[in-house]
């Protein structure tokens, strides 16, 4: 049994094919729909002599698993907040643009 907990996905809304660093992505491109992206944390009721006595609505554990395809990466707390302050200031200067 998997201590992950999924908490975000793109299973509905897959991402777009990768065509090569040389091609502008656009909005019409064929979506990955073979590809998973998805975000999972360790509840906070689980331990690791494999008990869950713990409260379930505590904070998760500081690991984050990001899985791209049949790759899973495994990122600390100090590595998801380096790339959430990349996204966020790569969302800010999108903003508007198409």
């Amino acid at each position: 049994m998997s201590i992950w907990a999924t908490i975000f996905d793109l299973e509905d809304n897959p991402p777009y094919r990768y065509e090569g660093s040389h091609v502008l992505p656009h909005e019409d491109d064929p979506r990955d729909t073979g590809c998973v992206v998805q975000l999972a944390e360790v509840p906070s009721h689980i331990t690791r002599d494999g008990r869950d006595d713990r409260p379930e609505d505590g904070a998760p554990w500081p690991w984050m698993r990001l899985s791209l395809g049949r790759e899973d990466v495994v990122l600390a707390r100090e590595q998801v907040r380096g790339m959430y302050e990349a996204m966020g200031a790569w969302l800010e200067q999108t903003e508007g643009r198409r």
